[in-house]
């Protein structure tokens, strides 16, 4: 009898199929992957319109943004200027952002960010209606026992303020992915340069000793305050509360802000278009943490108002000479050109320098860095640059070679109104354009 036939593979055709099928897999993993990183990245955008849109829910009423960060003005030796109020203790000394220990009046006095003037917004009415405007946003008692302590409700996790592509969080805590455009400086009354930091620990880094103005008001080129805040749309705020500190503030002073701790934007005052013009970026290395140096030590969450973790900047090396960036040079003046050399037909050259490569303060530098607070720039989990969210609303994709003087344009809200020298020319949208 003859055998039957064997039905099967060989082992070369089974070795053939399998050589294809790892072709195939080859060819479909970097599609596949392409394929989550835009879905991350839509959700991502998705978050930020929800809050671009709760801010311009919050001004429709209120005709103006709210605060980026707000602290309780310390009136126990009460301050002659914005150079010694409580604001400007919030951008500490020497290398860090906020000086270490709970002594520290800034933190002491921390109130509230951003986010939590908006929780209604967000459809989080329950979290805005227990908060104690009155106490820190860390203080665990408060005088009324049926409302939860501030830090419990800044501990909770909100889906829409973290982006999936942020992976410098922490699970079922007050994580935040997304910050708020405060110009050039973190305190524009009494503003103090950043000098970026290589890596963690770097010792050159944080805040310089000397004073860094974007505009001198002594020269009498500008009227400070009134065009320090034509350079961002979020400030840092602070308030009289006699609830808070009743030994020290009047009723007369009681829910009011001192000359250099009132300055918000007004829908009018963006006049260079509010589809031009930046409300918020992302940043890896704001929201929960268990403290460091840059709060001073202190817990925080999506409700701290420390300016390293509520807003982001543009570069401050607009003021540096060029080629030797993030070198103090005291401010602006000098550096931009003379009054009587101006032409109106450029930009001056300087405001390249709000977001340059080779920097340690280009958008996403931050990557390489994992402390929180460390970074009051853009920087994002995305590995060619960030979203970010304008203050009509829409969300774009900005990579992070963007041209520094393009980026300048649409961090200001008024940079058409700056005066002679510093004034920019209306800003191309193409060039921003997805």
């Amino acid at each position: 009898m003859t055998p039957r036939p064997r039905r099967g593979f060989t082992l070369i055709e089974l070795l053939v199929v399998i050589s294809i099928i790892g072709v195939l897999v080859g060819l479909l993993l970097p599609a596949i992957n392409s394929a989550r990183e835009a879905g991350r990245r839509t959700q991502c955008q998705n978050n930020m319109r929800q809050l671009a849109l709760a801010l311009n829910a919050f001004a429709g009423r209120l005709n103006t943004f709210p605060a980026a960060g707000t602290f309780f003005e310390d009136n126990t030796t009460p301050a002659s200027s914005g150079a010694n109020s409580i604001l400007n203790s919030a951008l500490g000394s020497g290398t860090t952002g906020i000086t270490p220990g709970a002594t520290n009046t800034a933190v002491s006095n921390a109130a509230y960010s951003w986010v939590v003037s908006i929780l209604g917004d967000l459809d989080q009415q329950d979290l805005g209606n227990n908060w104690t405007f009155h106490t820190q946003y860390y203080s665990t008692a408060t005088a009324d026992t049926s409302t939860t302590p501030n830090l419990i409700i800044g501990r909770a996790a909100l889906g829409v303020l973290r982006c999936p592509d942020d992976n410098n969080y922490t699970p079922n805590e007050g994580n935040l992915s997304y910050v708020v455009n405060g110009g050039f400086s973190r305190y524009p009354f009494n503003s103090s340069p950043w000098v970026g930091l290589k890596a963690d620990g770097d010792s050159a880094g944080g805040t310089a000793a000397s004073a860094l103005l974007l505009f001198d008001s002594s020269t009498g080129d500008v009227t400070a305050p009134g065009d320090l805040q034509k350079s961002g749309v979020m400030f840092l705020n602070s308030v009289y509360d006699n609830i808070f500190d009743p030994t020290h503030v009047t009723s007369a002073q009681n829910g009011r802000s001192p000359a250099w701790g009132g300055a918000k934007t007004t829908l009018a005052a963006i006049t260079d278009g509010m589809s031009a013009t930046l409300l918020l970026g992302e940043n890896t290395l704001v929201g929960y943490s268990s403290g460091t140096p840059y709060s001073g030590s202190q817990e925080t969450n999506w409700a701290a108002p420390f300016p390293n973790f509520c807003m982001f900047i543009a570069s401050d090396d607009i003021c540096e000479v060029i080629g030797t960036p993030q070198q103090s040079t005291g401010n602006c003046v000098g550096n931009f050109r003379s009054g009587s050399t101006y032409s109106n037909l450029t930009d001056d050259p300087q405001w390249q320098q709000a977001n340059k490569l080779g920097t340690y303060e280009n958008i996403n530098y931050g990557q390489v860095l994992t402390i929180k607070g460390t970074f009051p720039f853009v920087t994002s989990g995305h590995p060619t640059g960030a979203n970010f969210a304008f203050c009509d609303g829409h969300v774009t994709f900005l990579t992070k070679t963007i041209d520094g003087t393009v980026y300048s344009k649409i961090i200001t809200p008024a940079g058409s109104k700056l005066p002679v020298p510093y004034k920019q020319l209306p800003v191309s949208q193409d060039s921003f354009a997805p």
